[in-house]
């Protein structure tokens, strides 16, 4: 019994420092956007890209364009940055982002439903460094 007391201890021992060891490895974190911008499409805009990633500032003018925005919904280095829109007509969208891993980003939007009429957008500005491919499209 004496024996089998030690082996239990000897056992939640090893397994207590594993746990509290400083050199125990970390687990993987979500990457994290730099920014995001929210916004509503103008007036008489029904339809937007469901999800896509813009990689230069003329591809993201012409859709903040086609989407009814006034002003550039923010600025964007496209040298260091790309952006990766979504549309919905619910009321708010939400971002995933997961490391697949070979320096490839998963990128998904969630988005609510809604009754209220209209076209809501974002944008997701992510760094550019540190990847080779978001969803499908090549960096």
């Amino acid at each position: 019994m004496r024996i089998l007391s030690f082996v239990l201890l000897g056992f939640l021992a090893v397994s207590w420092a594993d746990e509290a060891s400083p050199i125990a490895v970390k687990k993987n974190e979500s990457p994290k956007p730099l920014r995001e911008f929210f916004g509503e499409a103008g007036a008489g805009v029904e339809k937007g890209l469901a999800l896509g990633v813009i990689m230069d500032g003329v591809e993201y003018e012409r859709i903040w364009r086609e989407l009814g925005c006034i002003q550039e919904p923010g600025a964007v280095d496209f040298a260091k940055e790309v952006v990766v829109v979504s549309t919905t007509r619910g009321s708010r969208i939400t971002f995933r982002l997961r490391d697949e891993g070979e320096e490839r980003l998963q990128v998904m939007s969630i988005s609510t439903k809604d009754i209220r009429p209209g076209l809501r957008f974002a944008f997701c500005v992510l760094p550019r460094s540190g990847w080779k491919q978001i969803n499908d499209s090549k960096i």
